[in-house]
């Protein structure tokens, strides 16, 4: 069952991506994308703050990297796609285009999850933690010691013998560099067979390069900037979704020449979010825990209290900051909806 992740990932997530944000965006609210990837980029640096708190404030024992990375990403995607999808058909929402402006936001808000998790760092700083050897207690350490100390004296017995033999006498050395010139040729040339290539260089650092570039290249990254190509561009959204301004020839069913794809898309989409809490669901009755290491409660309860107290707090000071600003309105209701949700809790998706 371990391909129904990279089928959701790679195949669900990327059809809501593309149906809801070409339907939403256009050339004329495409600024709303922008506000919606600093709002992210908001709560994920407080939540690195809070993490930074708890890692040194309270006890967390060998959890060191996730207590930060708990708090850093917070809950985004699934859950907000099926809250969002509720409530936008009750009032004060329920206007038309509430759904997939939600759905859209939402999906955005993950998509900047993802980048971050994967393909800047967040997993490898989060596998520090299993990295990491356990520690030892002082009866195993010394009992280890004295088994290996008897082994270690005899590899360094045989090390030290090894070298003696290998060690060519001092004499040799200086006679055979007085006797000829081409002894120093050779130790020149040898020198300089040894420095790499100026090819080798530019091909590894072109190789990193690379790799690089692949960890932004995935298909839902792909998905959202191809969508939001076409969202900006009029000629090639009217080739999906009716657009104002600009004149395109329907499909003998009275609908946009590719408006197939977008209804394929569509509901494909719709399994992203079911099959994401499904999973969630799988990998929580999978987890057992046998023991917490000492005041670990203490861990729980501060991330409890910074991120479904402190946090809607900030998310809801942050909204009323954004309200003095060109980037969000009062009439905005499903955005101010989505940040507020996704600075509420932790991630689960």
């Amino acid at each position: 069952m371990s391909y129904i992740p990279q089928v959701v990932i790679n195949g669900f997530l990327p059809m809501l991506i593309f149906a809801s944000t070409i339907t939403s965006f256009s050339l004329d609210n495409i600024s709303e994308a922008g506000t919606v990837v600093l709002s992210a980029a908001f709560f994920t640096a407080f939540g690195f703050v809070f993490g930074i708190l708890i890692r040194f404030l309270t006890p967390v024992g060998g959890w060191k990297m996730g207590i930060i990375a708990n708090n850093m990403w917070s809950n985004n995607a699934d859950l907000v796609i099926g809250i969002t999808s509720t409530l936008s058909q009750t009032k004060p929402f329920g206007n038309v285009g509430d759904y997939e402006k939600g759905v859209s936001y939402s999906v955005i808000m993950g998509v900047f999850a993802f980048l971050t998790l994967y393909s800047l760092g967040g997993i490898q700083m989060m596998r520090r933690d299993f990295d990491r050897k356990p520690p030892q207690d002082d009866a195993e350490a010394g009992t280890k010691e004295k088994k290996e100390n008897p082994v270690d004296e005899l590899v360094g017995g045989n090390r030290e013998a090894q070298a003696s033999r290998n060690q060519l006498p001092e004499y040799e050395e200086k006679d055979l560099s007085r006797t000829t010139g081409t002894v120093a040729l050779a130790k020149s040339t040898s020198l300089d067979v040894n420095i790499p290539p100026q090819v080798e260089i530019t091909g590894r650092t072109k190789e990193r390069v690379m790799s690089i570039v692949k960890t932004f290249v995935t298909i839902p990254t792909m998905t959202l900037l191809s969508a939001l190509v076409i969202a900006v561009v009029p000629q090639l959204r009217a080739l999906f979704v009716p657009t104002t301004g600009v004149k395109m020839p329907n499909a003998p069913d009275g609908r946009p020449p590719l408006d197939f794809i977008l209804q394929f898309a569509s509901y494909g989409g719709q399994l992203s979010p079911v099959m994401g809490l499904a999973m969630l669901g799988a990998a929580l009755s999978r987890i057992s825990v046998r023991q917490l290491p000492k005041g670990f409660w203490m861990s729980i309860a501060a991330t409890c209290f910074l991120k479904l107290i402190i946090g809607p707090i900030l998310g809801i000071l942050w909204i009323q900051g954004l309200k003095h600003t060109p980037l969000i309105n009062d009439d905005q209701l499903m955005m101010q909806l989505v940040i507020a949700i996704t600075g509420a809790s932790e991630a689960k998706s």
